[in-house]
């Protein structure tokens, strides 16, 4: 079972809304927000807590997905694994990049530059060409090349870093170009 965390305010629920919609028709996710526990799709099992911070836990392997505007909780990053775990986070929140910089784990910016690990080539109305500008390797280990991945909007997202930064997340789950599907 993978753990996903999503990191932020419990009111930003862009991540939330596409993790339920989409990750849920290739995964069994299991989601824990607050005081509530749902389990919804079918497939590989996949542990999601939503919260706005975390206090201190141990875990030897996670992805952490931090909302648009959430800020790093310092007690939670020094006690997961730097070898195993990746860090997704808004390149435009400053706060938050230079909070991970004393932190060991391996950090995936998504934004609008191309300087970032995942950016964007076009954003139209009903969709965005998402490009990933760098070799990342997997949670699997498994090394992914340079591409660009158009994703139609089902809805006009309140943020485009959302959508980027779920993009990252399928792509780190290394279930692109693979048996279990496409990312929407």
């Amino acid at each position: 079972m993978t753990t996903v965390f999503l990191i932020g305010n419990s009111g930003d629920t862009g991540l939330e809304s596409l993790v339920k919609s989409n990750l849920t028709n290739t995964y069994s996710v299991t989601y824990v927000k607050e005081n509530s526990v749902s389990r919804l799709g079918k497939g590989y099992d996949i542990l999601v807590f939503d919260a706005p911070h975390l206090g201190v836990i141990e875990l030897n392997e996670c992805i952490v997905v931090m909302k648009a505007f959430g800020e790093v909780p310092s007690a939670l990053l020094p006690e997961i694994s730097p070898e195993k775990s990746i860090v997704i986070a808004n390149a435009e929140n400053t706060a938050q990049l230079n909070a991970l910089e004393t932190f060991k784990q391996r950090v995936i910016p998504c934004g609008k530059g191309v300087r970032d690990t995942f950016s964007y080539t076009s954003l139209t109305y009903d969709g965005i060409v998402i490009s990933l500008n760098r070799e990342i390797t997997a949670f699997s280990g498994k090394k992914i090349q340079p591409l660009e991945i158009p994703v139609k909007f089902t809805a006009q997202p309140d943020n485009v870093y959302d959508t980027i930064a779920y993009t990252a997340l399928r792509l780190v789950l290394d279930d692109y170009d693979s048996e279990i599907g496409l990312l929407y």
